[in-house]
C-alpha cells in the first residue's frame, strides 16, 4: 500500500525569489491598487496608508531588514527542499490554486485533480518588468515537461468520490496551456537541485473566485480524505504532499499568519473564518489541505517572515513548513 511520508507548505510569492535589492522597485506597483483588502474592508492604497499611520510601518521599510528577511525565507525554503530530498518520495502531490492559467470564469471547479501523463511549464512571452528577476521561480527559464503519475491521480479522483468529495477530473490541458505558477514554483524551489524530477499529481483548488471557494473546514477535510485515499492506493509507493501559496497578501496581516500557523500546527482550525481567506491570503487554503492530509504528523515551522513593502502594509508573509 502507498504511504504518505512527508508534508510541505511553501509560499510562492515573487518577493521571496527576488533578491531584496529589487523589493523597492517591486513595491512601486503597489501604489496602483484600489482594491486592497484589510480586516474585512476594501481600501485604496492611499487610504490604507492613512489608516495605518499610527503603526509606524516605516520601520519595516528598511534595506537592511529586507536583506535579513530575504535570507530567512531563502534558508527556510532550502530546508524544505532538503526535507523533500531526504524523503525522496516516489510521487509528490502539489496543491495549488488557479489564477485563470488553466480555468476561466466559464468553468471553475472547487477541487480538481490532473491525471494525465505529463504537464508542461511554458514561460510567458511577456513578464511585468519588476517581476523579471523572479520569473525563473514562477514560470521557469525555458519550456519544460514535468512527469505526472496518472495511476495515482485517477485513483484519487475515484476514491475521493467514494469519500463524498466531487472532484473534477483533468487528463489533459488545452494546447499550449502551461501548468500554473503555483506548481512551477514548487518544481523550481523544491526540486531545483534534483537531476530527475519527482512525478507529480497536481491538485487544483479554486481559492480566489467566488461563489464556490471551499471553507477552511472543507479544505482541511479534503486534505484528510486525500490522505485516506493515498494510503489505500494498492501500489507500494511513498508519497509527499506540498501546499503552494500564501501566506497573507497582498496586505500583510501577521497576526492572522501567526494564528493560522498555530491552528494548523495544533490541528484545531475552528477559529479560522472563511471571510479571512480572501485575495492572496486565500492561498492558505492550499496549506490547509496539506495540513489536513498530514494531521497525524508533527509540524515544524521553518520560517514565518512578514515581507512588508510599503507604508500601507502591502507585501506578503513568506512561509515554509514541514510535516514528518
Amino acid at each position: 500500500m502507498a504511504k504518505l511520508v512527508l508534508g510541505l507548505g511553501v509560499s510562492h510569492t515573487p518577493q521571496m525569489s527576488l533578491p531584496s535589492d529589487h523589493w523597492e522597485e517591486y513595491a512601486k506597483n503597489d501604489g496602483r491598487f484600489f482594491d486592497l483588502i484589510w480586516r474585512g474592508q476594501v481600501w485604496s492604497f492611499d487610504a490604507l496608508v492613512a489608516e495605518r499611520k499610527a503603526e509606524d510601518l516605516g520601520e519595516q521599510i528598511d534595506p537592511e531588514l529586507w536583506r535579513k528577511r530575504y535570507d530567512e525565507i531563502t534558508n527556510a525554503v532550502s530546508a524544505a527542499e532538503d526535507a523533500l530530498e531526504e524523503a525522496d518520495p516516489d510521487v509528490l502531490i502539489v496543491v495549488g490554486d488557479d489564477h485563470h492559467e488553466i480555468y476561466s470564469q466559464a468553468a471553475m471547479p472547487t477541487f480538481s485533480i490532473y491525471w494525465g501523463e505529463e504537464v508542461e511549464a511554458i514561460p510567458p512571452e511577456e513578464v511585468y518588468e519588476a517581476v523579471k528577476p523572479a520569473a525563473w521561480a514562477l514560470f521557469g527559464n525555458e519550456r519544460e515537461t514535468y512527469p505526472c503519475h496518472p495511476g495515482l491521480g485517477r485513483y484519487l479522483i475515484s476514491k475521493l468520490h467514494e469519500l463524498e468529495f466531487d472532484v473534477a477530473q483533468v487528463s489533459e490541458l488545452p494546447h499550449e496551456t502551461s501548468v500554473g505558477h503555483p506548481f512551477i514554483a514548487v518544481r523550481q524551489r523544491l526540486m531545483g537541485k534534483r537531476p530527475n524530477l519527482i512525478p507529480v499529481v497536481p491538485v487544483i483548488l479554486n481559492t480566489y473566485f467566488p461563489p464556490n471557494v471551499p471553507s477552511p473546514k472543507r479544505a482541511w477535510d479534503f486534505g484528510r480524505a486525500l490522505a485516506s485515499a493515498v494510503e489505500s492506493y494498492p501500489e507500494d509507493i511513498t508519497v509527499a504532499i506540498a501546499g503552494s501559496g500564501g501566506l497573507s497578501h497582498f496586505v500583510v496581516d501577521f497576526e492572522f499568519d501567526k494564528r493560522f500557523i498555530e491552528a494548523i500546527g495544533n490541528g484545531d482550525i475552528t477559529g479560522l473564518r472563511p471571510e479571512e481567506f480572501v485575495s492572496g491570503t486565500s492561498e492558505c487554503l492550499c496549506w490547509l489541505v496539506a495540513a489536513g492530509a498530514c494531521s497525524q504528523m508533527e509540524m515544524q515551522v521553518l520560517g514565518l517572515i512578514p515581507g512588508y513593502r510599503t507604508l500601507a502594509g502591502t507585501g506578503c508573509t513568506m512561509g515554509a513548513a514541514v510535516w514528518r
